[in-house]
């Protein structure tokens, strides 16, 4: 800032100019003041637009990580997909072209048993084949979000039924399903596509860590407003440190490394259940077996 005149530090003996130069001075002072205070706003306001900028940058390379950690997830998630498939094709792919082959060499009336033994091979072989790209099917769909319920009118009990009878040809043999339905209405309104891919993946797994001639139970409950299904088996169990894994996709427990299996299906439950707006829980047991309980929400009946 100017320093005060020193006309007016000395003698002056005339009040009129020393009041003039101090209205002066005055005048200096306060325009330098607005001066000062103009920058000091052009500061703040540049200051701003760099922490604006800093934050937009943060941002944008929070996005940044979240777009690369997302590119890694899907890049494995291609990994294990081919992985798997070159693998879990193999198996039954091998069995269609090895019993087709021998087909052929059966012509005589006496090998009608041989053939009708190949031809279910092939039967199991494709069903095999339509299990594993269900799975990598509904695993896509779910990834891309593409899924979205679309309830309607069922009746449980022969909705199960059904299920059931169309698992025959999966299950093990010697294994038998048992269904009831233990209390409620059988009429519900609800995705029955969705509940059906739960109920084909709990009693898939059911029969495949289970021995053969093992029973497979499945119940159904109906109490007001939830729906209530629960899938036991009397097989393998499941280890300890690996029940907080058990709903990633592509993993499996430690036990079941021998088995043929993709590590979807409960993954799949899990991802249907959530969809639907339920939850799934289970308590397992090894070499006891394990229990699969589902809960999903139904729209009270109308009155």
């Amino acid at each position: 800032m100017n320093e005060i005149p020193s006309e007016l530090t000395g003698d002056n003996n005339d009040p009129v100019r020393s009041l003039s130069l101090l209205q002066q001075a005055y005048g200096e002072l306060a325009q330098q003041l607005i001066d000062r205070t103009r920058e000091l706003n052009q500061a703040q306001i540049a200051l701003k637009a760099c922490q604006q900028l800093k934050d937009q940058n943060q941002q944008n390379e929070a996005e940044r990580s979240q777009l690369l950690a997302r590119e890694r997830e899907l890049h494995e998630l291609k990994s294990n997909f081919v992985t798997l498939a070159s693998h879990e094709f193999r198996t039954p792919m091998g069995t269609i072209l090895s019993s087709a082959s021998l087909i052929g060499r059966y012509n005589s009336v006496d090998d009608g048993e041989k053939r009708e033994r190949h031809v279910q091979r092939i039967k199991s072989a494709v069903h095999s084949l339509t299990g594993l790209l269900n799975d990598f099917l509904s695993l896509g769909q779910m990834e891309q979000q593409t899924l979205y319920g679309r309830p309607h009118p069922l009746d449980i009990v022969a909705f199960c039924e059904e299920v059931i009878d169309d698992m025959q040809v999966v299950i093990k043999p010697g294994q038998h399903v048992v269904y009831r339905h233990l209390s409620g209405r059988s009429a519900i309104v609800i995705d029955g596509q969705m509940v059906k891919n739960i109920l084909i993946n709990l009693l898939v797994n059911a029969s495949k860590y289970s021995a053969e001639g093992k029973e497979i139970e499945l119940t159904t409950t109906v109490q007001d407003d939830q729906l209530l299904i629960t899938v036991k088996d009397e097989g393998i169990g499941i280890p300890d440190a690996d029940k907080d894994k058990l709903f990633i996709n592509f993993f499996r427990a430690r036990n079941v490394i021998h088995v043929q299996g993709t590590g979807l299906g409960l993954y799949i439950v899990k991802r249907y259940v959530d969809l639907l707006g339920g939850t799934v829980t289970f308590t397992s047991q090894l070499d006891s077996g394990t229990i699969f309980t589902v809960q999903l929400p139904l729209p009270l009946p109308s009155e």
